[in-house]
Order: structure tokens, then sequence, then C-alpha cells
């Protein structure tokens, strides 16, 4: 679908803006019409995030023109996008958990009805009715008393998208809206976007999946160094067509090695470990040289699970480190015993955004670059540069903040955190979520550089592919438990995916739970790794 003609117009005319010195946007131009999807595509550090910024009012740039309708406008301020009828969504949820939805988009609304016999209190129930109908126009099936905090994942989304429509704008901004969503809960926001499409509003929708933006996308802008290189119709281009035009002439995927780095040595085993209350135990190893990818639909365990390994939830269950017993209740516990741990929210919970890039980067290994307990500057700065090379981390400087920092370059800071730490394991929730293909590749291979020097990964993943292009071995969870692990040639997309949605395998009638893992109850089976590539080897129950 494309807009009509006479729609209303939205955006940017020869958009430039610089930070301290660094230009980040150069003679961008951009537009958005009412009625149609415009996906905005670039690697991190592109200038996608700052382009958003000057749209909404939170930057004002350097240079450009903004033009609404054909007028230039001109915005201090996001309140003053508002009004004019610019809306966001941001990438991470900003929701208050112990509200309810109708409270969550109360706090947004300009026009609140109130109940003159009580002193202009809100009218609760009138605003309840409201609620109720700009959900049904979304097509949104939600309780407006239900809490926040006990919303899925998609459901919460649209809280933010329908917090947004609340001021009923004619262009909506979106800003990695699927980047956290597993599959099906993605395509509830992606029809929910085409609802809005319909409702002829203007969208713009940033996103790093590339098979949904040829999906569901009307037209397609990329960026790439702070430039527009390319805006076209979506109809006939193909993901690898955008993919080229986002990152150039550079490696699009990371290569995966003919052999295997995995080692027999054991550096953590685990024994009767729960991650729910009802699921069952299960015992599991993972190697020296490998990289133990870790999937499952939400609430299936999987993402608990690597926080228990990394320390970031108390450890239900025993663990050993190089065959003796450890303490993993916190990330103290497990930076004690070489292991590091990456969140998935890093903005909250991996990085001090109000500190410098090279003190995010020796955050976990200040004692390296320190002597008698005072911090070298000059050490300081020369491993950040080492590793700012070494993983194409763009930044405008050393001393920058995180915060100034893209989404992809944030995570980038977090690998090298870790990396110049010297742990030996690093547990890891969607190493490249809300990162660009190219920086994809970058941290793939740096994951696999790690192993190859005897590390070893656990990673938590929902991205099918990034599992198979990443994995010696993948542990499937379902319904709090492990269901079974495989060795990542025994696997495809469809069958993956069609495991973690709780398709049954034979294997399950060996009451096994495969390749390196098995139900506390079970039978003692053990067969040998080859050097080649990591096969099935059991370890006895205890």
């Amino acid at each position: 679908m494309t807009a009509t003609t006479g729609a209303p117009r939205f955006g940017v005319r020869a958009a430039v803006h610089d930070y301290s010195g660094v230009v980040v946007l150069r003679e961008v131009d951009f537009e958005l019409r009412g009625g149609e999807i415009h996906a905005l595509l670039g690697e991190n550090g592109s200038g996608k995030s700052t382009l958003i910024k000057v749209l909404t009012g939170a930057v004002r740039p350097t240079g450009g023109t903004l033009l609404l309708d054909g007028e230039p406008v001109h915005f201090a301020t996001p309140q003053q996008a508002q009004a004019a009828g610019v809306a966001v969504v941001h990438q991470n949820y900003n929701l208050f958990p112990d509200l309810s939805v109708e409270k969550t988009l109360l706090a947004s609304a300009a026009d609140v009805p109130r109940r003159a016999s009580r002193l202009g209190a809100v009218d609760h129930r009138s605003w309840r009715r409201q609620v109720q109908e700009l959900l049904h126009r979304l097509g949104v099936d939600l309780d407006p008393r239900a809490l926040v905090g006990a919303l899925g994942p998609a459901e919460r989304k649209f809280v933010e998208i329908a917090r947004a429509m609340v001021t009923e704008p004619r262009f909506l901004i979106l800003d990695e809206p699927t980047a956290s969503l597993e599959p099906a809960a993605a395509d509830r926001v992606l029809a929910l976007m085409r609802t809005l499409r319909g409702h002829g509003v203007g969208l713009a929708f940033v996103s790093h999946r590339l098979d949904e933006v040829a999906a569901t996308a009307d037209r397609v802008t990329v960026l790439r160094d702070g430039q527009r290189v390319a805006e076209r119709a979506s109809a006939g281009l193909t993901t690898a067509e955008m993919a080229r035009l986002m990152v150039g002439d550079r490696p699009q995927e990371s290569v995966r090695p003919d052999t295997s780095t995995v080692r027999s040595e054991v550096l953590l085993r685990m024994h009767d470990v729960r991650c729910s209350d009802d699921g069952d135990a299960f015992d599991i190893d993972v190697h020296a040289g490998e990289i133990l990818a870790v999937t499952g639909l939400v609430g299936s365990g999987a993402a608990t699970f690597v926080s228990m390994v990394g320390g970031d939830v108390p450890l239900r269950g025993r663990a050993e480190v190089d065959g003796h017993e450890v303490r993993l209740r916190t990330a103290r516990d497990a930076q004690a015993q070489g292991i590091g741990f990456i969140p998935e929210d890093r903005k909250a919970r991996g990085l001090v955004l109000e500190h410098s890039c090279a003190v995010n980067i020796s955050l976990a290994s200040l004692g390296r670059v320190s002597t008698a307990g005072r911090v070298s500057r000059r050490r300081l700065l020369r491993r950040a540069e080492e590793y700012r090379n070494r993983l194409d981390i763009r930044m405008p400087s050393l001393g920058a903040p995180a915060s100034a920092l893209s989404g992809g370059n944030q995570q980038k800071v977090l690998v090298a955190k870790w990396l110049a730490s010297g742990v030996r394991l690093i547990a890891v929730e969607e190493p490249t979520q809300g990162v660009d293909i190219g920086g994809r590749a970058q941290i793939h291979d740096l994951l696999r550089e790690f192993t190859a020097a005897g590390g070893a990964v656990v990673l938590f993943s929902t991205d099918v592919r990034e599992v198979l292009a990443l994995a010696d071995r993948v542990a499937v969870f379902r319904h709090g438990c492990l269901s079974r692990v495989h060795a990542f040639d025994d696997l495809d997309q469809a069958r993956l995916t069609a495991l973690t949605a709780g398709e049954d395998d034979s294997s399950a009638a060996l009451g096994l739970r495969a390749d390196g893992a098995v139900p506390s109850s079970a039978a003692p089976l053990s067969t040998p790794i080859p050097s080649s590539r990591p096969t099935v080897r059991m370890e006895s129950s205890r």
C-alpha cells in the first residue's frame, strides 16, 4: 500500500548535525507520508538515531530544514513535535509496571475527562471508555485495567504504541519495535503497524530485521556514514540488496570455521539445575572452546538459565568450575570464577552510561590499568583504543560517555569490557539485539575468536539464524526446563523453530536431554566428543 495523493507529509531536507565537531548527518533528506510505512535502515552509527532525534525535537540540527506539509517548522522540544502531530515509540520499554494500562495512557493524554462535581478530578469511568475505544480502533485486545507488569512483551509494545496514539498523531516513528520480540509477537506488532497505516498514519520504521522490512514497508531509505545512499520503493527490493546498501563492500556475514574449536576440557559443569519451581532438574556441561546457544520462547526458562550462569539470578542447583564446586548466586560470584555476564538490557544494567567509553571498557578489570590502587589514564586510554580499533567501535572520542553511542556500539563496548577482563566464560543475552548486519558479523567473529583461544560462551538468543550461525550445540528450553540439546548440524531453521514451539522429537523416547545434558533422573550414558565437531556426549547423573 502506498500513500494517497494529497496525504500529509513530514520530513527534513538537507539535515546536518555534528557532536563536538564529529559530523553524524551529512545533507540527509527524509520524507514521511501519511498512509505509508517508510523503513529507515543503516548500520549502527550510520546516523539513524540522530535523524530520529531531529525529527522528534530531541535535537536541533546544525543545518537543514524540517518541513510539515511543505512549510518550514521548528521543534525546540519533543513536546512541540508532539503538538504538531509527530509521536515516537522508542526501542526500550518506557512503562510503569505497577500501573494499569489505562493509567499508563492517562499520563500521556492532553485532554482528560474530568468531573466538575469533584473539583476537576479525573473521570476514570469516562477515561476507561475512551481507552477501550482506542484499543478497539487499533485492533488490540487488552483489558484497560490490566497491570502493565503482567503483560507479555508484545502487549507491552502495544501499550507503548497506544500511548503514543492517545494524542492522535499524524506521524509515528517506531525505533526497533520488534527488536526484543520472538517471531510470533513481532508479527502482531507488524500487524498493528499495518492497521495504523490503513488509518492514514505515516509510520517511520527503524529495524535491523530485513525480512520484516521487506514484508511491511512501502519505501526504504538507507543511511551509511551519516549520508543517505538510497531511497527506493520496497517492492522488488531483496533483503540481500538492502544489506549491500547498508554495509557497502564490507562482509555482511561472519564465516563459520570449517573445524570445531571445542575441547574435551569441561570449564563449567552444572548439576540438578531447575529454572522454575515445577520444571525438571537437569545436568549440563560447557566445554572450553564451545559456544552453547540456549533458546526457547518467552517463559521457557532459557533466559533464566543463562542469567544463572552469569550470576544475575541465583543458581538453583550446583556448579563446578575446573572440577571444583563453586557458589554462583551473584555476578560477583560469577566474575570471581572467571565468568562474565552481558545482560539484554545493556543501558540499564550493562553499562554506566554517564561514564566514558574508556572507563566502561575497563570497568570489570580496573586493577589491570592501575598501579597502587590508582588508575593510570594512559593505560586506560591505550586499552580502550585497542578495543575501539579491534571491534570497530564508533564513538566521538574515547572520553565520550557511553550514552552518546548507538545501541550497537554500546553492545560492542560491553563485549570489549569482558574480553579485556580476562574471563574464561561469557554468558550473554541476545548478543546482537539492535545491532546492524555488519556489526552482527563483527560480534559473531569476536565470540568465535574468544572460544578459539580456549574460552567458552553460553548465549541466549531468540534469533534462529543467529543460533545456527554461532552454536556448536543448541539447548532448547520449554515450559521452564531444558527439553534437549542438539548438535548444530542436526538442525535447520524450520526444525529449530518447530522444536522451540513444542514439536516432539524421537530422542525424547530415549529419556535423553541429548548431546551433553541428561535429566537428573536418567540412566547414565556417554559418548566421546570427536575433535572435528561436537556430537552426543552424555554425563552420568548424580
